[in-house]
């Protein structure tokens, strides 16, 4: 065996490694600029992170909505090309969506335990 492929879960879970300290760094980011300007800073991480996970769902949706026949369709009367829908095609889409599904769940379990613990 002179070439062994990695599992799955790997890919997946460096994908998530890089996402959440993606919008951590921008967490961080917003949070300098709001002390630099004195801002109360009273809940903020749950509430940024709350957003992050509506936003993180809206783009997982998105994908997932762009591997459908309604918009494949649509895409085809658009754009004037024969470019038909497939099951391949959809299927590609959801598994990048659960990505992005994956990433809302662990930021909204990340929302609830800021907002117990009082940030």
């Amino acid at each position: 065996m002179k070439y062994m492929k990695k599992p799955k879960w790997h890919f997946y879970g460096i994908w998530l490694l890089k996402a959440i300290i993606f919008t951590w760094t921008i967490n961080g980011i917003l949070l300098l600029i709001l002390v630099l300007f004195n801002y109360s800073l009273s809940g903020f991480f749950s509430k940024i992170t709350f957003l992050e996970t509506g936003v993180a769902l809206l783009v997982g949706g998105t994908i997932a909505f762009l591997g459908s026949a309604s918009a494949s369709k649509n895409k085809e009367l658009i754009n004037k090309t024969q470019e038909e829908w497939s099951i391949d095609n959809l299927k590609k889409n959801e598994k990048k969506a659960n990505k992005y599904f994956i990433v809302a769940a662990i930021m909204f379990a990340q929302s609830i335990l800021i907002a117990i613990l009082g940030f």
